[in-house]
Parts: C-alpha cells; sequence; structure tokens
C-alpha cells in the first residue's frame, strides 16, 4: 500500500472519530436541553393550572375544573394531566400515546425519551384539594431531537467530506514530487534515466529530489562518455574520415552479416566505380575534389533515406562506392541506379569537369543465403568492367539471386494471403545457448511452397515488403504464436520477430496491443519481442511499442545491434533485455588495440542499463571461445544449436 494511501486512510480514521465524538456530544447536549425542556415546561404549566383550579376547586362540582385541565391538554404540548385527591385518589385525568409520524421507527426504538412528572398542589384556604401532575409530550422531544441531530450530521458530513476533499488535493501536491522521485527510482530499475525539473519548496521534500537528481546526474554522465568513447572508436573502426560514409571494412562485415541471417540474406548491392577518381584531385584541387567526394556521399546517402528499402552507403577506395540494399532485387533498383548516375552527371557540370574524360560507370548485383563473400566482390568487379565497355555512365545488371518466386505481384499477393488463410507459414527454431541452459529459443519464419519445401524467409520476404504485407504477416505470427503458447506447444521462452512496418503501423496497433494481450495472459514462460536495430524506425514508435508490450509482461530484445552513435542513443531512450550481436562483429571489434578500454566501455553501458549481450551467428568453436573471453557467454548459431521445424 502506497504512503499516499496510508496517510488518507488515517485521516478518514481519526476523522471518522473526530466527527463521532463531535456527534455524540452534540447528541447528548441536545437531548440533555430538550429533557430540561420537558421538565421545566411541565413545571410551569402545573403551577399555573394549579393557580387556575384553585379559584375554581370544588368537590362536588368538578366540571369547571375538567374543562381547564381539557383545553390544556387539548394544545398537544402533554402526554399527561391528572389531578389526584388528598387520598391519591384520581379525579380527572387525561392522557394520550406516544405517536410521531415523522420520526422512524428506529429512533424512537433507540433513543428511549423519560420526560419528567411535574407536580403542583392544591390549596383551598389551609385546606388541601389535591394534587395536579403534568407530564409533558414526549413526541414532540423526539421530533426536535430527531430533526436537531439529522441538521448536526449534515453539517458534519459536509464538513467531513469538505476535509477529505482538501486533504486529498493538499497530498497530491505534496506527494507529486515523492511520486516523481518514485518514478525515477522506477525507472533507474529500468535502466533510465529521468531528471525531475520541478523541485518542491519542502526542504525535506527539495533534500530527496535533489539527491535524486544528483545520481541520476552521476549515472547518465558515466552512460554518456562510454557512450562517447564508443561511438569515437566505432567511427574510427568503421567511418571514412573524408564522405563520412562508413568504409570498406564495415562494408565487407555487414555483407557477410546479412547473407547469414534469415530476413536480411537476400539483396542488391550497387558498386559505383569511377575510372580515376583520384586524378580530380590534381585537377580540381584538394578543396573541390574534397566537396566532391561530399556531394556524391549525399547523393547516394539521400537515396537510401528516401527509399523504401533499408540499407547503407560505403566508399570501399578512392575510386569506388557502394550501396547495400536489402530485400530487393537488382531490377527493382533500376530506376534508382538511373537517378544516381544522372546526379553525378549533374555534379560534373557543376564542378567543371568533362564527362567524356572521366568515365563512371555502375554494377548492381543481387545476393543470396548462399552467397561467397569473395565470389559476390568478384562478379561485382567483372560486371562493373562490362559496364565500362558499354561506355560512360553505363550501368550493367547481373541477377545473381536464383532463389527467387518469379511471378506477378498480384499473383504474388494472392499465395501470400492463401498461404496465411490455408496455414502454409510454420515456424522454425533455434536456441540461445548460455553454458548448459537454453534461455530462449528464437522462432523464424518459413513458407511451405507448392512442393512441401520449407522455404527461409529470403524466399518471400523481398516481395513481402514491395507488395506492403509486412504488417499483415506479422500479425498473422503472432496470432499464430499465441495459439502456440495457449495450447502449450512451446516449453520454454521464445523471442519472435516484428519487422518495421507492423512497428510504426498506427493502424494496427489496436490489434498488435489485442494479441499482446492474448499472449500475455497465457504466459508460462517469457516472451520476447525482437524488433531490428534499424535507424528508419523512429524511437518514438518503438517506445510506444516498449509501453505496450511492458503492459502485458512482455519483453524487448534488439537484433543486429550495432556499437554506433543511433545504437547508443536508443539504448538512451529504451531499455531492451538483450542485444544480439553478430560473433564476426564483436570479434573485429575488439580486436583493436584499445581492447581492454573499450571492453570496459561495454561493460559499463550494458551495464548500468541492465542488458544482456548475445552473440549470434557463431560458426566454430574459435568464435565460441572469442565470445567467452569477452565475457559473453549467451549465444546462438549453428555452432550453437541448429535450427529446426517446429511446425
Amino acid at each position: 500500500m502506497t504512503l499516499f494511501r496510508q496517510i488518507m486512510i488515517a485521516i478518514v480514521f481519526f476523522g471518522l472519530i473526530v466527527f463521532s465524538v463531535v456527534g455524540y456530544l452534540n447528541f447528548n447536549s441536545l437531548n440533555n436541553y430538550i429533557n430540561d425542556q420537558l421538565g421545566t415546561n411541565a413545571r410551569h404549566t402545573a403551577n399555573s393550572l394549579g393557580l387556575s383550579i384553585k379559584s375554581v376547586a370544588d368537590m362536588d362540582d368538578l366540571s369547571m375544573v375538567e374543562t381547564m385541565m381539557n383545553s390544556i391538554f387539548d394544545s398537544g404540548y402533554y402526554q399527561m394531566i391528572r389531578l389526584d385527591d388528598i387520598d391519591d385518589k384520581v379525579l380527572l385525568e387525561n392522557s394520550q400515546e406516544i405517536n410521531v409520524d415523522a420520526i422512524p421507527d428506529w429512533f424512537i426504538n433507540m433513543i428511549r425519551l423519560n420526560a419528567p412528572i411535574q407536580s403542583s398542589e392544591i390549596m383551598t384556604g389551609w385546606a388541601k384539594f389535591g394534587t395536579l401532575y403534568v407530564q409533558g409530550n414526549t413526541g414532540l422531544a423526539y421530533y426536535q431531537l430527531y430533526n436537531g441531530m439529522k441538521d448536526i450530521f449534515y453539517a458534519l458530513l459536509a464538513m467531513f467530506i469538505a476535509m477529505l476533499i482538501c486533504t486529498y488535493f493538499a497530498l497530491k501536491a505534496i506527494f507529486r514530487p515523492l511520486n516523481e522521485v518514485r518514478k525515477q527510482a522506477e525507472a533507474i530499475r529500468d535502466s533510465n534515466f529521468i531528471i525531475q525539473e520541478r523541485i518542491p519548496y519542502t526542504k525535506d521534500l527539495k533534500d530527496i529530489v535533489v539527491a535524486m537528481n544528483s545520481m541520476v546526474y552521476k549515472v547518465k554522465a558515466i552512460f554518456d562518455k562510454e557512450s562517447d568513447t564508443f561511438n569515437k572508436y566505432q567511427e574510427i573502426l568503421y567511418k571514412d574520415s573524408l564522405s563520412g560514409l562508413y568504409n570498406r571494412r564495415y562494408f565487407q562485415t555487414k555483407v557477410s552479416e546479412y547473407i547469414n541471417t534469415e530476413e536480411y540474406s537476400s539483396g542488391t548491392i550497387m558498386l559505383l566505380g569511377f575510372k580515376d577518381f583520384i586524378a580530380l584531385k590534381k585537377s580540381l584541387g584538394f578543396e573541390k575534389w574534397q566537396s566532391l567526394t561530399i556531394k556524391i556521399s549525399h547523393i547516394l546517402q539521400e537515396k537510401i533515406d528516401t527509399s523504401k528499402y533499408f540499407g547503407f552507403a560505403s566508399k570501399l577506395n578512392d575510386n569506388d562506392f557502394s550501396v547495400l540494399l536489402v530485400g530487393t532485387s537488382s531490377k527493382q533498383l533500376s530506376e534508382m541506379s538511373k537517378f544516381i548516375m544522372n546526379e553525378i552527371k549533374n555534379s560534373f557540370k557543376i564542378f567543371g569537369i568533362d564527362e567524356n574524360e572521366n568515365l563512371v560507370n555502375m554494377a548492381l548485383v543481387d545476393y543470396h543465403p548462399k552467397t561467397d563473400m569473395r565470389s559476390l566482390m568478384t562478379i561485382a568487379d567483372v560486371t562493373l568492367a562490362n559496364a565500362r565497355m558499354d561506355g560512360n555512365f553505363c550501368i550493367r545488371e547481373y541477377n545473381l539471386n536464383t532463389n527467387s518466386i518469379l511471378l506477378g505481384k498480384e499473383k504474388y499477393r494472392e499465395l501470400i494471403m492463401k498461404s496465411m488463410q490455408n496455414d502454409m507459414f510454420k515456424f522454425a527454431g533455434q536456441n540461445v545457448i548460455d553454458g548448459d541452459k537454453i534461455e530462449h529459443t528464437e522462432i523464424y519464419l518459413r513458407l511451405v511452397d507448392e512442393y512441401g519445401k520449407w522455404q527461409m524467409a529470403s524466399y518471400f520476404m523481398p516481395m513481402v515488403s514491395e507488395l506492403e504485407l509486412g504488417a499483415t504477416l506479422d500479425l498473422h505470427v503472432l496470432e499464430r504464436a499465441s495459439n502456440m503458447i495457449i495450447n502449450q506447444n512451446i516449453n520454454n521462452a521464445i523471442a519472435i520477430n516484428l519487422g518495421k512496418d507492423i512497428i510504426t503501423s498506427d493502424v494496427n496497433f489496436i490489434k498488435l496491443c489485442a494479441l499482446f494481450k492474448k499472449i500475455g495472459s497465457n504466459l508460462k514462460n517469457k516472451v520476447y519481442i525482437e524488433i531490428p536495430n534499424k535507424d528508419d524506425i523512429a524511437i518514438g514508435s518503438i517506445v510506444k511499442l516498449t509501453n505496450a508490450m511492458k503492459e502485458f509482461g512482455l519483453k524487448l530484445g534488439l537484433d543486429h545491434f550495432e556499437f554506433n552513435q543511433s545504437g547508443t542513443n536508443r539504448l538512451k531512450q529504451i531499455n531492451p533485455s538483450y542485444v544480439k550481436i553478430r560473433a564476426a562483429n564483436l570479434t573485429e571489434f575488439f580486436d583493436g588495440k584499445d581492447i581492454d578500454e573499450v571492453k570496459k566501455s561495454l561493460d559499463i553501458i550494458m551495464g548500468l542499463r541492465n542488458i544482456k549481450i548475445i552473440g549470434i551467428g557463431v560458426e566454430s568453436q574459435e568464435q565460441k571461445d572469442r565470445l567467452l573471453e569477452f565475457g559473453i557467454t549467451s549465444m546462438q548459431g549453428i555452432y550453437i544449436d541448429e535450427t529446426k521445424n517446429i511446425g
């Protein structure tokens, strides 16, 4: 129970006690007052009526006395008026039962009023005529007491409610800084760093808030410092200092990585080659040559950013640039390649370069899961050489992808939709191992073709992306996974991959949350939602997704994480349970001379965020041993566990 609730309960409890005591004291005071009034009125009436009767007292004729008594009794203020003789024999008596229609029976039964009987002796000369007895009507007393207590109750109730409302909002105002401190503490637990801008005026609360802010500032400063160290190291390792593009080392690393992944294992490489680009430095001068290099880099990067494909640009050497785009083919990039060549031709005119003396060509080469890296680059170089034979600014395509479906778009759309309806999409799984323990099983999507063969994602995902069916397919995958969880067909933790389309889709977000709820309500083991670590996915969409996942008990994982500025910046705003990094990338990253400093920075960054690193794509004992040297024990890959068809 929160401190706010405890204080509110205590205030309500003591408030009830105070108002109960006040109500009880008011009741006793009013009750005593009414009883005194009944006695006083009865005494005054007995005395005044007794004096009146004295003047007409006659034992032989009591009619006049009776008339006087009746006139007083008929007023209704008296319960009994009686005249006794000297021998206590009743001469005359008027009485009535208590009858109060406006008062509830429970009140009369609970509050017993006994009106006092007052008497007055009637004398005729020196002789005693008799005794007059008068008792007030308790019905009137009940009526006055009930209405008086009702007014007091309503007044106390109104005061009590007003007190609670004032106390509630007062405590809310007082506890607002503490509530923010609680959020800070919860955020720190989740490895997020929140600074509280509003500092309370109350000294004790102010000290707490300032102390929390100071701690968060220090932790955040450590994280930022180590992130900067990582970013600088990454730029030295993977960036071309002149163009700002990635270098050849990064290009080769990523191509090898993509070829060995499920979702990125097919795509196209654009190889842009200049015959003698370095020679332009002499004719243009260094500054203009540098500006031209940056201009070409901007052209390539801008086309990637404005396209619907995911990829990156690199400067391979003094003469060659490259663009790698995932999930596409050379046929689909024909217009993009022509646009790039036209932009370069226009740039030559701007810089005063004779286009006939400076050859520029492009080769488009497809790759697929079984492509050998060395063969791929050889084919790209040969294709570029053939393009040069065709003339300046010519483009050659080489379609290497032999594992694709040759159908029209509408036929392909029909195939995908029917495959979902007929349950032709199946699951394969590969375990993530930590020592001898299975941490979770990553779920891969397969399509059973017309021959009954289970095809990998690279077989159908390019056209799924082209037809913009990614969100629809992801919803189908989640629905199918939820059914497997409900039917207990999966006995350990699983990781389900979601693509960019469903993450950024506001239209499908309600459906996505409904499936999260369905999965969360049937959780027996942990369920991780893996998302790609892509720069083109807005951080706001990821935060929105993670908040929905947290509500239903699902965990987040980042797939294909990279040690770069966008990656570390993303970790500042979201807090995944783990990040998956290619084993080859980790090995290469830690092979530098500053390995101890880099390893220390990595440990601090991941330790502050409580994020586990999983080395993926482990293909040999050597890679496994290297990961263990780096302190990474969670691994995935064909050497660790084979991918198996689940169903």
